[in-house]
């Protein structure tokens, strides 16, 4: 594949247990569909059709609905998902030293509500594995997004930001960044 050089070098799809597609059709469609895709470049327009659902606001009534199914994802297991996805982090660092990239691993931020009834074991699991990721590659950055604390006017839903929210955490994530860079210099 010449537009997506991880595959190439790292195969990162081609064993994984729970991937739905094969390996060929990954490829085709990644780089038909995915490499092809255009965000306009021009002038956010918040009043475009495309962002309609992205600005919309979450309601209290989504937060209250929504618990349910945060106590459900948050509390499946998949221990075979957890040392794929394991190993391609590591890959992904190793990959990012070896071209002298100082990779930033972020968890981005949700809703207080979400944050309350999420699994704090699997998120005590997610902070060791991210922990020891740091610990054996010292250049990785780790940024959580849960420490932010946005309110509910940033998000669509209980686990996704609106355009508005994006913007921010982006303006947040570039400031980190930037005090990355400067402390390179």
């Amino acid at each position: 594949m010449a537009g997506f050089p991880l595959f190439q070098n790292y195969k990162a799809f081609k064993d994984l247990h729970n991937f739905w597609l094969p390996l060929d059709k990954f490829e085709n469609l990644f780089n038909k569909g995915y490499l092809n895709f255009q965000l306009p470049t021009d002038h956010l327009d918040l009043n475009n059709v495309y962002f309609e659902k992205s600005t919309s606001i979450m309601s209290w009534k989504n937060q209250f609905v929504a618990r349910d199914r945060i106590d459900t994802w948050s509390n499946r297991a998949y221990p075979e998902t957890v040392k794929e996805y394991t190993k391609i982090l590591d890959d992904y660092l190793t990959l990012c030293e070896k071209n002298n990239a100082r990779p930033i691993i972020f968890l981005p931020t949700m809703t207080q509500g979400y944050i309350k009834y999420f699994n704090k074991q699997k998120l005590n699991e997610f902070y060791y594995l991210v922990n020891e990721a740091q610990r054996k590659h010292p250049t990785a950055v780790f940024f959580d997004g849960w420490k932010l604390n946005f309110p509910d006017k940033y998000f669509r839903d209980t686990d996704h930001m609106n355009v508005y929210g994006a913007a921010k955490f982006s303006e947040i994530l570039n400031g980190v960044i930037e005090q990355l860079e400067s402390e390179q210099k």
